[in-house]
């Protein structure tokens, strides 16, 4: 390890010595005016890394003006060595001024520029380059860097544009990309994302870019397309949103569901949207599909009765569905159990709404659910309470179908009742001939002549009424 130490010592000090001895050269070259040798040792110097020494010559030179334009430039070399960037930009522009058509020095005075942070300069510089060479590559990628770099979005987007006329590299299409989004110009957006995931098919910043362009013009089936090739963890909510409308939007359900169960469970304040979903179906009379809705809002929120009670309507509309009828004979029974099921979960949660009770009656009926239909009916009465007028029409439903049931069961003193109810509200012949028959078979006598007597005077050759009054010696 010593000898190394020892050995590199050595070698910084013969170089030093050799750096020295050139210096000297140089100086009794210059004093002799032999420029041509002095000017030749200078840049040795220079590119050996003397930058002191080599300047120090080269303002020598300059004094003597001999090739202004190269001891311009490589003054300025050597003070950008010396990290004196003020000098090394003017010297740079003094050769300029000699050689105004010398693109290297353009970059080289550009790009000391833009470490200086003159971003002004650095672009009327590149423009100057641009101006000289319209296929300058180069000048248009370092241009645009500066302009997007400095949020100037429409000018960076127009500069790669043109740089990808040359040169189609992933960075630029990723860049040029970003700032069209900046600016709000999906289309181009969409293009150059097109363009650039097709020759870079694994850069997902890109495809995210063009998802995003696609979706803003309404182009939903590439949306869908870009947005499911993205990873999740590098979509935000409202882009995860996005991604299950474009796949609503292309009538791809399977997927449109995945995407908005990814976003409720990222953001369950966000189940609001299943409901918007299920209601739009819903209205448009498309029910198998408001209930895959209606269904994923209820395990969102297992609380919310109104996606309990569409969720059971929707079933219970779709049962009629003809093709399902066709395809599967025990289709319409399981469209009634899934909606009694739901219906009953949102009675659970609220008991005082009559349209659930209603739905709930037509689906037992349909089921030949004797008991649990009578059970809907005894709720239907309860839940009506004294609002009998508000709610005839169920009020005389309920109580006939809770007295039929009462009377076919031979329940004659339980279903008298009953349709007295319904006598309120209808005076039929029906009804006064079963309290009738009621009454007799009660032994309420007194009360089956006094209904048998209604019944003449409405039809006085009525010969059930006429046998009741004989048997009972009251004709």
């Amino acid at each position: 390890m010593k000898r190394i130490t020892l050995f590199l010592m050595v070698v910084f000090l013969a170089a030093n010595v050799l750096a020295q001895d050139k210096l000297a050269t140089a100086q009794k070259a210059f004093d002799k005016k032999d420029y041509k040798t002095a000017f030749t040792l200078a840049k040795e110097l220079l590119d050996a890394g003397d930058a002191n020494g080599s300047n120090r010559l080269f303002i020598q030179l300059r004094e003597v003006n001999f090739e202004p334009r190269l001891v311009y430039e490589y003054l300025g070399d050597s003070y950008d060595q010396m990290g004196v960037a003020e000098l090394a930009i003017s010297n740079f522009e003094e050769a300029e001024l000699l050689d105004s058509l010398n693109i290297d020095l353009k970059f080289k005075n550009a790009k000391l520029m833009v470490k200086q942070r003159k971003y002004t300069d650095a672009i009327n510089k590149y423009l100057k380059i641009i101006s000289i060479d319209p296929n300058n590559a180069a000048a248009y990628l370092e241009a645009a860097t500066i302009m997007y770099q400095a949020k100037r979005f429409a000018d960076a987007a127009l500069l790669y544009e043109k740089y990808l006329d040359k040169n189609q590299t992933e960075d630029a299409y990723l860049k040029i990309t970003r700032a069209l989004l900046e600016i709000k110009n999906f289309e181009k957006v969409f293009n150059f994302g097109s363009a650039g995931v097709e020759k870079y098919p694994e850069e997902m910043q890109l495809k995210k870019n063009t998802a995003i362009a696609a979706y803003a013009t309404q182009r939903y089936a590439e949306a869908a397309k870009y947005y499911s090739q993205v990873p999740d963890s590098m979509l935000s909510i409202n882009e995860m949103e996005n991604t299950a409308r474009a796949f609503q939007m292309v009538k791809d359900e399977a997927n449109s569901m995945k995407y908005f169960e990814k976003v409720v469970k990222a953001d369950p304040a966000r189940s609001s949207i299943y409901m918007e979903l299920a209601n739009g179906f819903f209205r448009d009379k498309k029910f198998d599909e408001a209930a895959k809705y209606y269904e994923a809002k209820a395990k969102a929120d297992s609380t919310n009765e109104t996606a309990w009670r569409y969720l059971g309507f929707s079933h219970y509309q779709f049962r009629e569905n003809a093709d399902s009828v066709v395809a599967n004979p025990d289709f319409k029974k399981n469209q009634l159990e899934k909606a009694r099921t739901a219906l009953l979960r949102s009675v659970a949660l609220n008991d005082t709404n009559f349209t659930n009770r209603n739905f709930l009656i037509q689906i037992y009926t349909a089921l030949d659910s004797t008991q649990a239909l009578l059970e809907q009916h005894k709720e239907m009465l309860s839940l009506i309470g004294n609002n009998e007028t508000q709610y005839k029409d169920q009020y005389i439903a309920s109580n006939s179908a809770l007295g039929y049931n009462a009377y076919d069961r031979k329940a004659y003193a339980a279903a008298i009742p009953y349709y007295l109810r319904i006598l309120k509200y209808r005076s039929d012949m029906s009804t006064l001939k079963i309290l009738m028959s009621c009454y007799l078979q009660a032994g309420n006598n007194d009360e089956a002549i006094n209904f048998a007597r209604r019944i003449l005077k409405v039809s006085p050759n009525d010969k059930d009424a006429k046998k009741v009054l004989r048997v009972l010696s009251a004709d």
